[in-house]
């Protein structure tokens, strides 16, 4: 498996954009904790960035879990 990352992190604007939801959905879930932020420091005004290689870790951990059954499904070797 190989997986190829553009940027290492992108805004919130720019991961809405890619991903079809809202800002608000964004950041609900950077809220709960579903996504890594780049850290700031407190009352920094700076860009919420959101680490696009943790996503990408994540998507080809998930899909390692779920390819033994969907081979065995197909009934390919």
């Amino acid at each position: 498996m190989q997986i190829n990352i553009d940027t290492p992190y992108v805004t919130v604007g720019e991961y809405a954009r890619r991903s079809g939801q809202s800002d608000t959905a964004i950041r609900k879930e950077i809220e709960q904790g579903h996504y890594l932020i780049r850290p700031k420091k407190p009352g920094s005004k700076s860009a919420v960035l959101i680490n696009m290689v943790h996503i990408a870790i994540e998507a080809a951990e998930q899909a390692q879990r779920v390819l033994p059954h969907i081979v065995k499904k197909s009934g390919a070797r």
